[in-house]
Formats: structure tokens, sequence, C-alpha cells
């Protein structure tokens, strides 16, 4: 995986751990103990630093983002589910006189006498 590091981020990277790598060099040149050892605690701090003042000096932007793209009419889906009616609408070619003429039953309508298995 391809990691995108500005110019600017790494080359102030590279100084602050020159500068990490120079501390602890020189904490190890000075060094009183046999064998002599150098201080990484001192040269990790002295890095960090380094790092966080040219940073700071010299402002590393953050990279562009892309814009979001804004959801279009044709993308969106609709905030409530379609409602669907129990009641056939009527289509505009229909005669009224040829709906007039069509009956249903009184059960499937409701209106009739109940069935003997439901009066109990």
């Amino acid at each position: 995986m391809n990691v995108p590091i500005d110019v600017g981020a790494g080359l102030i990277f590279l100084v602050s751990t020159a500068v990490g790598y120079a501390v602890h060099r020189h904490t190890r040149a000075t060094s009183t103990t046999v064998p002599p050892t150098g201080d990484i605690g001192v040269a990790f701090t002295a890095g960090s630093v380094t790092l966080v003042a040219l940073a700071f000096l010299f402002g590393v932007s953050s990279p562009p983002t892309a814009p979001e793209p804004t959801p279009t009419p044709s993308q969106s889906q609709p905030l409530m589910p379609p409602v669907h009616s129990a009641v056939p609408e009527a289509s505009p070619t229909q005669d009224p006189n040829e709906r007039a003429s069509q009956t249903t039953s009184p059960a499937a309508a409701g209106s009739g006498p109940k069935s003997p298995q439901a009066v109990e």
C-alpha cells in the first residue's frame, strides 16, 4: 500500500531523524560506560522537538480532499416507503358507467351477514 507523503513533510521528517541520530551519536561519544551507550530517550526527544518545530515553522498543509458528490434526486432514496392503498384507483380511461355496473359480493364488501364460523 502506498501512502502519499508531501515532499515538504518528507524533508522535515528526514531532518528530524538526522537530528535524532546526531544526538544519539553525540551521547554515545560522551558516554562514560564500557561499552559506550547512547541515550536513546534524549535522541528521540530531540528528533521529536525538531519535527514539531519544523512543521510549525514551515506549516505542513493537509492534502487536498476531493469534494463530496452531492446527491441528485435520481440517486437519492425516498424518505418514506410508498404507501400502497387497499382500494384500487380508477384509471383515467375507464368509463364511469362501466364502473357503476360492476358489483361486488356482500362477503367481499364486508357488509353482509357474518359467516357461521365467526358467530360463536
